[in-house]
């Protein structure tokens, strides 16, 4: 098996979760990350992100060397897409249903497609720098996306026009990594981790972002979730980093996922109890108390 298990995601409606990894893994829960079964795809390069839009059968992943491939029956069957780019691609986000979504990557690459896929536009970021993640909180107009060396973009266009956020961030060092970008409710209030910077923080769209403080040094950090109604967020990375807040990060505490791999992806689900955690060492871990105590799960 793949030894990195990179990025989960968890649909709303129901305690289906797909998770995707190195060397062409990908996974199916359909019980809150319990259990997983494998999923069988046309491609053996590692996968770094996967997404279903509008909680339906649809659903794509992305990975090295431009790969795309997209499911239309749940995960039974995939095929790759045709992106024209060979560049290894980190992020995929389709914000409000199949049709219209993102891939993002290496070397400044962000690419749209309207029609599901068939066809894809290379966008122009203004930026050479790998994007890591991107987060578009309502609908394809509004997005952000985020990468090394202090790398945090805006567009307000749908994507083609991109502008920098990167002279908003304060008390950070430029050579900051930024690693993952969150808003939970609405395109106004956001989070980002880094790997050393601990959790940015921003009130109002990008305007300003700055560091949350912590009462211990955070090591890096990857992968970020809040909830929206009570900000209640985790945020996991190195050595098997859990931390979690109450309070839209005004305080964190420090949980034990009971494994010190560096953990990648952690996704809830709206219940707010069910929760997954995806890392090295082929980690998979699942809570069903609110992220108290995590327990690895079970790959069939």
């Amino acid at each position: 098996m793949a030894n990195r298990i990179n990025s989960a995601f968890t649909l709303e409606d129901t305690f289906l979760a797909y998770a995707v990894g190195d060397s062409g893994l990908a996974l199916a829960s359909p019980d809150g990350g319990a259990t997983w079964r494998k999923l069988v795809l046309p491609y053996r390069g590692n996968l770094y992100s996967i997404c279903l839009p509008g909680q339906a059968d649809v659903g794509y992943a992305c990975g090295d060397s431009g790969a795309v491939l997209k499911t239309e029956d749940g995960g039974k069957t995939w095929r790759p897409l045709d992106t024209k780019t060979r560049v290894d691609l980190r992020a995929v986000k389709f914000p409000v249903g199949p049709q219209i979504g993102f891939v993002a990557g290496d070397v400044g690459t962000v690419l749209r497609t309207d029609d599901g896929g068939r066809t894809w536009d290379r966008l122009a970021t203004a930026t050479d720098q790998k994007i890591m993640d991107m987060n578009f909180p309502s609908d394809d107009a509004t997005g952000y996306a985020v990468g090394p060396n202090g790398t945090l973009l805006k567009t307000t266009t749908g994507g083609s026009i991109w502008f920098s956020q990167t002279s908003n961030l304060q008390n950070v060092m430029l050579t900051t990594g930024i690693t993952a970008i969150f808003f939970p409710a609405g395109d106004t209030v956001g989070f980002a981790t880094t790997t050393n910077a601990g959790v940015l923080f921003t009130p109002d769209g990008g305007e300003e972002w700055r560091p949350l403080s912590f009462d211990f040094a955070p090591p890096a950090l990857y992968s970020l979730d809040f909830r929206s109604d009570t900000m209640e967020g985790f945020v996991v990375g190195a050595e098997g980093a859990l931390l979690h807040t109450f309070n839209g990060g005004e305080a964190w505490e420090r949980l034990d996922p009971g494994t010190d791999a560096d953990l990648f992806s952690v996704r809830f689900f709206p219940d707010g109890r069910n929760g997954i955690i995806t890392g090295d060492e082929q980690t998979l871990l699942f809570t069903t108390n609110a992220g108290q105590t995590w327990t690895p799960s079970r790959i069939l």
